[in-house]
């Protein structure tokens, strides 16, 4: 596909100025590594390191023109606009055609809960026959297969990509996570949702967001880029999502566990170590609900779930005893010949309590035994928390990297011992591979061994580098050899 810069410029809505030969462009990146004959190379001030400084680079590699804050002095054609990020959603979605018209878009945010509920979604809409695509921390997922990505929401030239590819292979449906970063950095920036999801909110990225308010109020921008008349489905059992519900304006529909003045709640509820059994009443009555997922929390996302379902497609599906999937690093559980294993991806004070909440409550277990640390480079006020949390409910804890990235992993570990009282209960040990196997070989039938923070993550990010590591592939390597 090629269009001319002024074929681009109707959809741009800051003010703007350009400069230079109305070019052909093929392609539209922001990554100097990525350009190549015919690129529109967009240049974006980021928290490392400036776009701008790379133009000699894209220039070299055949970009055939530029997306700057500022007028850049080379000859270059140039769009200028103040606002790069939000320019480059506008031109990408324009240039790929908005194919994203051509199909129901879902938006889902929140701090836990996203990609388990991508998962459903995209269960209930195979089974209904419909073309389905998610898009989300563990990448993009069709009919062909699933291809890992960088981020949980890609950025906006990326995404239009992408949904250009979904629409030529028939996709219907699509469910995407959208983490507060992509709000923030407008990487959704331009698009319009067919429904918008609320999980929860709990402490995480802080690092990035000033305090919770601001972090809420990122989450909140999701439901300010809605089709006209388009619902928003909200859990009110979380005290933000209450809030949430309260303030909007806009069709909204109700989901819980606990709370009966929600739309969709659990009148009855069983969890243990088979599942999820019990009963949900929804506005056309109630069903029956029988899944092999662990934990209350995932009750929750079945709720959402099935409400959400029903406000996009309605009467599509008999619901009743749905044959809902565990989803991979979500309370996945590995049976061994020692620990049942249960891998998840908790790496908030919040996702682990309720994982290991969740592990507690089951039925004729031994002890718990836990493998946890924390991410390097990310909100620090978070470790304590999660030392306390994994305290609370654990037999025994093993502190160990998770992504420790540039920063020194002994340090992570310090601000973890910060929140944990008795250290007795603690070993230490930096390989994750060798934490897991020493976990492991500790245990004993009957006990429960949580795997937490990396769930289905397929790499372990240490100073700069991606190095594959998984930690269910450790677990079967780990029952092979016994």
């Amino acid at each position: 596909m090629k269009k001319y810069i002024s074929q681009l410029l109707p959809f741009l809505q800051l003010p703007y100025h350009v400069y230079g030969k109305d070019m052909q462009v093929s392609h539209i990146t922001y990554d100097s590594r990525r350009v190549r004959e015919g690129s529109l190379f967009v240049a974006i001030k980021g928290f490392k390191s400036d776009g701008h400084d790379h133009i000699p680079q894209a220039m070299e590699k055949g970009a055939a023109a530029l997306l700057v804050d500022h007028p850049i002095e080379n000859g270059m054609p140039q769009i200028v606009s103040k606002d790069t990020r939000r320019a480059m959603a506008e031109i990408a979605f324009g240039f790929w055609g908005c194919a994203y018209n051509n199909f129901e878009l879902t938006g889902i945010t929140g701090t836990n809960g996203k990609t388990t509920m991508t998962h459903l979604l995209y269960q209930l809409a195979e089974k209904a026959g419909r073309v389905p695509a998610l898009i989300g921390t563990l990448g993009i997922r069709t009919s062909e297969g699933s291809v890992e990505g960088s981020r949980t929401t890609p950025e906006s030239a990326d995404l239009a990509h992408t949904f250009y590819d979904l629409d030529k292979q028939g996709v219907n449906s699509i469910f995407m996570e959208v983490s507060s970063h992509a709000l923030d950095l407008k990487r959704v920036h331009s698009l319009r949702f067919d429904a918008a999801m609320f999980t929860n909110l709990t402490q995480d990225h802080l690092d990035f967001h000033e305090d919770m308010e601001a972090y809420f109020t990122a989450k909140t921008k999701l439901f300010e880029q809605m089709k006209f008349g388009a619902g928003a489905i909200v859990n009110i059992d979380d005290a933000y999502g209450a809030r949430l519900h309260k303030d909007l304006m806009i069709k909204k529909i109700s989901y819980a566990v606990d709370d009966p003045n929600a739309d969709y709640h659990f009148d009855q509820l069983s969890v243990n170590v088979d599942g999820i059994h019990g009963s949900m009443m929804t506005p056309g009555g109630k069903i029956s609900i029988n899944a092999p997922l662990l934990g209350k929390f995932n009750a929750e996302n079945i709720a959402g779930s099935i409400a959400c379902w029903e406000y996009l497609y309605p009467d599509t599906l008999d619901l009743n005893d749905f044959p809902f999937e565990p989803v991979a690093g979500r309370m996945e559980m590995v049976r061994t010949s020692k620990a049942t294993a249960v891998i998840d991806y908790a790496h908030t004070p919040d996702a682990m309590e309720k994982a290991l909440k969740a592990a507690s409550e089951l039925d004729n277990r031994k002890d718990i035994i836990t493998v946890f640390g924390c991410g390097g480079d990310r909100d620090k006020m978070k470790r304590p928390l999660m030392g306390a949390v994994a305290e609370k409910y654990s037999d025994k804890m093993i502190v160990t990297n998770d992504n420790p990235r540039k920063e020194d992993p002994r340090i992570i570990v310090d601000g973890i011992l910060e929140g944990i009282k008795d250290i007795a209960k603690v070993d230490i040990c930096i390989d994750r591979e060798k934490a897991i196997t020493k976990a492991w070989k500790a245990s004993k039938p009957g006990d429960i061994l949580m795997i937490l923070g990396k769930g289905a993550e397929t790499y372990m990010e240490i100073k700069g580098k991606n190095l594959p590591f998984n930690d269910k592939e450790i677990m079967l390597k780990l029952e092979q050899k016994k």
